[in-house]
């Protein structure tokens, strides 16, 4: 055994200078018997773990549908594999051929090959640590807790190594090679180290951000030379705050960007220790991830307020968010995804990148993803665990690797993510106080190929490390799919999402080119199949109106709905009756008259023709029953200016009697019914303060409903804390009269309260506060609400504007700046006694203190404003 994995160690070193290696496998072991297999099998379907990890043996006994997509699964079958450990796993990393995963914790750090669908454990390295007795300098090696919060693999020619940040602040290197021998120790951090990187492009070069607000740039080919402890290449002290997250630029090999705990974003040169290129405020609370996109020239950053940033840190708006998106719940983890083939025929086969997924804090498992092309809307969600996952990464354009709390590392395919527009409702409409309705719909769709990528293309997916070969050529070019993955991740498989996935004609959708000349879009093919082009961000959401959701918006205003101009303008001008009278005498009947008068000609002035049309029949009908009634109520109407009309018109009005439908016991019924059926209870409010006075007690409500009424009305007041002897005096006052009039009290309080609520809305304060002091005490779901909110405000000095905040420091609402002094002490409290009391003109507005203006007009003989120059008479000389 021990011969067979030295000569094994040998020949990965030997080949590690040409081609990286994946690491070793494990000795094989002896075929499990069928009785083994099948128990086995039972507790991965219970989720018990197995007698022992599964073997590359025996990868056929799992069952497919769980394990994962085999090479015979096609392009839309699912892609999903998972491999329990039963230990909390914090992070996770791929090698730079995709073959293996590395799983980091508290109790958990070994690697994991995913093949065909199926993971197979290869090197327990926290065993394999364990099990070593000695250090590699030969020394006795320490015995210590790992509690891994980071992990990561080298690139390139140190493919064989990996890094693990700890909780102490010690990162310990690792050769895959030598599994149970730690390489080298890395202890210049004080505190925690939350993240660990290599250099994508020169995989010796590894960064760490740690909680003591620093970020380290480590070489790990001084391992070979320093087998215990190496020391740091560079220190880059951005402040005081800790280190959240680091990354290296995807297209520049000494560009790198941290965020910290302050929420501040930074990128940085690593030739470069003075200061950092770009330094942005990004978040309020802390920043927990950043990511470059592969554009290189933009950074996304999300952090615990709730929002996702993309930043230009290429030289333009460095100080301005690009793009936002505002998610549900804090984001821990955020990962672009990879990118596509752009489906515009103008971007000449290049490649883009809109898309994002987030993860959230633990008690929000869900998992999103984004499209800035509609930012206010994910596009795909999944929640892989019952927990939020601790680490996730991007296998490919469809595969997602997540790790979680529950032990399980989970290849989620993101084509049978379910979109979150299918469980929505794709029509929505709302009303706004002012009458104003907005609908929009948009239809559901199907998914379809999208027409401007060619049909022939093939979309077979191989995992990496299938052995199985196939021609898997385009069939436009001849050459081969897999030649056009980027040169620096030189996967042995391509992602069967070639489209953009998005435009499914239901999230979003592609407008149809203008038929008009080809132009240059200055993005250009690539003369190599190794490079594709990858488009700049601005440049596909600027575009981004060519995507856009089909949908049919409608606006509009609401049938029988005022306009708000006009309510206010007649709520303004209509007559003012202080209160709902019993009985109309000589004074008030010419005031009623009056009233109708001044109504009728308010909603003639505002092109309300119908309206005036009524005002004016009520009016007839009202100055009729006046003159039917009593000689000197007819002349106190005739005095008041009765509406004057055609005799056509008037004649009609004059012959009605009690069975006429122009009899007011008829007319008033049948107004309130039609107006308040539009909703007009500006109009049903005007016509009972106007004509029940006028009406006669000759048609009272059925017993039983009056009863009911006065029931109803006992039990309200009643709990408004009322006494029983007040509950009595109120309905003999102000609600009996109704009763015998024929007039429902519960329908009359219903009018007052909805007009009331109308004034509100359209902030109409002091006409709403009429019909409270109207409604009072009768009618308590009017005023009920408004009993504790009465305060007494002194005025701005210098706005005109209630000082409802500040008070003590004489604030207004208006500004910051302080209320004018007391003219006259120029001090806080008056010398004059009364303290900071304050009394205003109602004349010009002017405050002073109230025992100042005892003294000025008193004593003092002032005769006028004690401000300079003012000069109103504030108070009258007799």
């Amino acid at each position: 055994m021990s011969s067979e994995r030295s000569r094994r160690s040998s020949a990965v070193h030997s080949s590690s200078a040409t081609v990286p290696s994946a690491p070793p496998l494990p000795a094989a072991l002896p075929a499990p018997r069928p009785l083994q297999r099948a128990r086995d099998a039972a507790y991965r379907f219970i989720g018990y773990p197995p007698s022992r990890p599964s073997s590359a043996q025996s990868p056929g006994e799992d069952r497919p549908w769980l394990s994962g997509r085999l090479p015979t699964l096609g392009a839309t079958e699912n892609a999903m594999a998972s491999h329990k450990t039963g230990l909390e796993i914090n992070a996770i990393a791929v090698n730079g051929s995709g073959t293996h995963v590395l799983l980091g914790g508290k109790e958990i750090f070994k690697t994991v090959k995913v093949e065909n669908g199926v993971c197979i454990e290869e090197i327990n390295l926290r065993t394999a640590i364990r099990s070593t007795p000695t250090s590699a300098s030969g020394r006795p090696r320490q015995t210590y807790s790992i509690d891994i919060a980071d992990v990561a693999w080298a690139k390139g020619n140190s493919s064989h190594f990996v890094a693990a940040a700890t909780s102490s602040g010690k990162i310990i290197l690792y050769d895959l090679g030598h599994a149970g021998i730690q390489a080298a120790q890395l202890h210049e951090h004080f505190r925690q180290v939350h993240k660990v990187t290599f250099n994508p492009h020169s995989g010796n070069l590894l960064l760490s951000g740690s909680q003591d607000g620093t970020v380290r740039l480590w070489d790990i080919r001084d391992a070979r030379d320093q087998a215990s402890t190496l020391r740091s290449k560079r220190k880059y002290s951005g402040q005081s705050d800790g280190v959240r997250d680091v990354k290296w630029s995807p297209t520049d090999g000494v560009d790198f960007a941290f965020g910290t705990d302050s929420g501040w974003v930074q990128c940085w040169d690593m030739r470069n220790l003075n200061a950092p290129k770009v330094k942005i405020p990004a978040h309020a609370l802390s920043c927990n991830i950043v990511d470059w996109h592969p554009d290189g020239k933009h950074l996304a950053s999300a952090g615990s307020d709730k929002t996702v940033r993309v930043w230009d840190v290429s030289g333009h708006r460095r100080g301005k968010a690009s793009w936002e998106i505002k998610t549900p719940y804090p984001v821990l983890n955020a990962r672009w995804r990879p990118s596509c083939e752009s489906s515009m025929p103008a971007d000449n086969g290049a490649r883009q990148c809109t898309q994002l997924v987030t993860g959230y804090d633990r008690e929000h498992p869900t998992l999103h993803l984004w499209d800035f092309r509609r930012p206010a809307l994910p596009f795909r969600e999944m929640v892989p665990y019952p927990s939020a996952p601790t680490d996730l990464t991007w296998h490919s354009r469809d595969l997602l690797w997540t790790v979680g709390r529950e032990g399980v590392f989970l290849q989620a395919d993101i084509q049978h993510a379910s979109k979150v527009i299918d469980k929505r409702n794709l029509q929505t409409f709302d009303v706004s106080s002012s009458g104003e309705v907005n609908f929009v719909v948009q239809k559901r769709g199907q998914q379809r190929r999208s027409p401007n990528l060619s049909s022939k293309r093939n979309t077979t997916t191989f995992l990496p490390g299938t052995n199985d070969s196939q021609s898997t050529t385009d069939a436009a070019t001849g050459a081969p799919i897999d030649s056009v993955a980027p040169r620096s991740s030189p996967l042995t498989h391509v992602s069967r999402s070639w489209q953009d996935d998005s435009l499914d004609h239901s999230f979003l959708s592609i407008r149809p080119a203008r038929q008009s000349k080809r132009s240059n879009s200055g993005v250009k093919a690539s003369s190599s199949s190794h490079n594709p082009a990858i488009l700049v961000l601005d440049r596909i959401l600027h575009n981004r109106m060519s995507f856009s959701p089909q949908q049919l918006a409608v606006r509009g205003i609401l049938p029988y709905h005022l306009d708000p101009k006009v309510f206010r303008f007649l709520a303004s001008n209509y007559a003012r009756i202080p209160h709902l009278a019993a009985e109309a005498d000589e004074v008030l009947a010419g005031s009623l008259l009056r009233g109708l008068q001044r109504n009728h000609d308010a909603a003639e002035t505002a092109g309300l023709y119908q309206l005036a049309q009524t005002w004016k029949i009520v009016g007839f009908a009202a100055d009729n029953f006046l003159k039917a009634g009593a000689g000197s109520v007819s002349a106190v109407a005739n005095s008041a200016g009765a509406p004057a009309g055609g005799d056509g018109g008037r004649r009609g009005v004059e012959q009605g009697g009690e069975g006429s439908p122009f009899a007011l016991g008829r007319l008033l019924p049948e107004l309130l019914r039609y107006h308040t059926g539009r909703g007009d209870a500006q109009t049903a409010t005007q016509m009972l303060l106007l004509l029940v006075p006028l009406l006669p007690c000759s048609c009272p409500l059925p017993d039983d409903v009056a009863e009911r009424n006065t029931l109803a009305y006992q039990d309200a007041l009643s709990l408004a804390g009322s006494l029983p002897q007040e509950i009595a005096a109120i309905i003999d006052a102000h609600l009996a009269h109704l009763v015998q009039k024929g007039l429902n009290p519960l329908q009359v309080e219903s009018i007052l309260c909805t007009y009331h609520e109308q004034l509100l809305q359209n902030r109409l304060f002091a006409e709403a506060a009429s019909i409270r002091k109207l409604a009072f005490p009768a009618f308590p779901s009017v005023y009920e609400d408004y009993m504790t909110d009465n305060h007494v405000h002194l005025k701005c000095s210098k706005c005109g504007k209630p000082v409802e905040r500040g008070a003590e420091k004489h604030k207004c609402e208006g500004g910051d700046t302080g209320m004018e002094a007391c003219p006259y002490c120029w001090e806080v409290s008056s010398p004059f006694g009364m303290g900071r009391l304050m009394a205003t003109c109602l004349l010009c507005n002017h405050s002073m203190h109230a025992g100042c203006a005892k003294e000025w007009f008193g004593r003092g003989g002032g005769d006028g404003c004690a401000v300079e120059g003012c000069l109103c008479r504030c108070v009258a000389q007799g």
